[in-house]
């Protein structure tokens, strides 16, 4: 049964509500973890979850254009964290890595994200805690189902 408007208007402003305000607790996390910006940390996240990546990849999984994922990549070059190598799989393209300096970046970027969770669930009453976790991993399934099966639809070239 679909969700009435006022309800659909409530689950809509909080879900924005938590959205933004993770994101500033996010900002202000990683600005405590050197010069690194929010986004230039957010690449470093990802790139420790999933190295290798191509340029493509990683500026769709950024949620960038192409050419803003390359910038981004430019100045985290220059900053020694990451470098671009061939991919053997294609010729065609780049593969990107984290350096060593990115590496230790990432993980200290990383623990500060993991104890950031901590002192956010921490926050909650602790007879909700498991709740609040069950449902945000009910959540992050139902978003990705809808990103999967109601998103718009790739042409297929």
């Amino acid at each position: 049964m679909p969700a009435s408007a006022p309800q659909s208007r409530r689950t809509d402003a909080v879900l924005r509500d938590v959205v933004r305000l993770y994101a500033e607790a996010r900002r202000a996390s990683t600005a405590c973890c050197g010069d690194a910006t929010a986004r230039e940390s957010e690449a470093l996240l990802l790139l420790g979850r999933q190295e290798g990546l191509t340029v493509q990849a990683f500026a769709e999984q950024m949620g960038l254009e192409k050419t803003w994922a390359s910038r981004l990549l430019v100045r985290l070059e220059e900053a020694g964290l990451v470098r671009r190598a061939d991919n053997p799989a294609d010729g065609r393209s780049l593969l990107i890595e984290l350096t060593a300096k990115g590496r230790a970046g990432q993980r200290k970027l990383a623990a500060g994200a993991e104890a950031q969770a901590v002192n956010l669930l921490d926050c909650v009453p602790a007879a909700e805690r498991a709740n609040v976790e069950r449902a945000l991993g009910l959540l992050r399934d139902a978003l990705a189902a809808c990103v999967a099966d109601c998103g718009p639809k790739r042409r297929k070239r």
